[in-house]
């Protein structure tokens, strides 16, 4: 059957039920010609076939009803919604008639108006540039997770005053760009913290040419506990020893204390990556950047002559990022307002089971940061 695809079918004693559905995956709207993927929801109907094996087949068609793309004045007082049609369909399939019917057309009708125009306000209000009640100074630069694999968004947060700059889809270099080319001031921003990705590092450099680079405290030291982890080779899990590698050893017990021990007396390569995790940690402790400026040359001599392959990596990417790590002991800035933030906006798409309209996503982030 050209133009429907078929669901299912199933035979009864007294007659065949084939379900089927349109094969467009888009509608055009009757009253402004545009087309729209945007779903109401889905009709039933059932049409009489000729029959096949001494018995009646009946098509059980999935009629969808979409939303219109212009509201509903711009359709000259046309339905909210309608039903699709197709040109290969056996029958055209007309939307139901009545008075009960012409009221859901257009309950929907408004219904959809209003919502999209509270749509349009948010994205009018809180998208579009706008100038800040004051210059930003100190900016977090980060990114989340929308969709895996790999489909990344950024958010721009002023640190100052907690409150958010912009939330843009995209995390590579051309996209923070435009980001900051549009919502950054080079004549206020003063410093901005990052995670360790080069394109962030990049964008700064080419927009905030004047702004000083903070490298995130805790992407440093994750960078460390990450290398120990594929030292250790175990999947951490509470109160095995690899969840003990991880920890503080200033808040382990007295017990744990003794089980850590234990594991690093039997491993000489595991007890190497702990000690330089702890170093690590601990040069973030130091009380000024006096104190601090020659520990990330040491730490890295240090890493990169134990021949422990993640941690060499690791003095790698620290050597090439040393100017913003030491950066941190003159601004004492960090991204743990953004990644607090982002992290809600995870729990918001986790509790969605994702999204897959990144328009409503957008919208659903914002409601969330200007609303809390």
């Amino acid at each position: 059957m050209p133009g429907l695809r078929v669901l299912d079918v199933r035979e009864t004693a007294h007659r065949v039920d084939v379900a089927v559905q349109y094969a467009t995956a888009e509608a055009t709207c009757p009253g402004c010609g545009r087309p729209t993927w945007q779903v109401h929801h889905w009709q039933r109907q059932r049409k009489q076939d000729l029959e096949l094996w001494a018995k009646p087949v009946c098509l059980v068609v999935e009629t969808a009803l979409p939303l219109p793309v212009m509201p509903q004045g711009v359709h000259g007082g046309r339905p909210g919604v309608w039903a699709e049609t197709s040109d290969h369909a056996p029958a055209p399939i007309a939307p139901r008639q009545g008075s009960r019917g012409r009221d859901r057309a257009d309950h929907g009708a408004v219904a959809s108006s209003e919502r999209r125009l509270v749509q349009r306000s948010w994205l009018d209000t809180h998208s579009a540039a706008q100038p800040p009640t004051r210059p930003h100074r100190y900016l977090g630069l980060d990114g989340f997770c929308v969709r895996r694999p790999g489909k990344m968004w950024t958010g721009l947060w002023d640190l100052e005053t907690r409150r958010p700059v912009a939330v843009v889809p995209g995390q590579r270099k051309d996209a923070v760009e435009a980001m900051l080319g549009l919502h950054a001031s080079r004549r206020s921003v003063q410093l901005v913290c990052i995670d360790l990705a080069e394109g962030y590092r990049q964008a700064i450099r080419v927009r905030l040419p004047q702004a000083a680079i903070v490298a995130d405290k805790f992407h440093v030291i994750a960078l460390a506990s990450r290398a120990l982890r594929e030292v250790h080779g175990q999947r951490r899990q509470r109160g095995n020893v690899a969840w003990l590698l991880q920890q503080a050893v200033e808040r382990l017990s007295a017990s744990n204390r003794g089980r850590l021990a234990e594991a690093l007396r039997e491993d000489a390569a595991v007890r190497k990556g702990w000690i330089l995790k702890e170093e690590l940690r601990a040069m973030y402790r130091a009380p000024s950047a006096a104190h601090a400026e020659a520990q990330p040359g040491r730490w890295i001599a240090e890493a990169a002559g134990t021949g422990l392959a993640p941690f060499v990596r690791t003095a790698r990417t620290l050597r090439v990022w040393r100017t913003e790590v030491l950066n941190y002991w003159r601004h004492r800035i960090t991204n743990a307002l953004v990644e607090g933030k982002h992290n809600r906006v995870k729990v918001l798409k986790r509790r969605a089971y994702g999204y897959r309209n990144d328009r409503m996503f957008q919208l659903r982030i914002l409601n969330l940061i200007h609303t809390h």
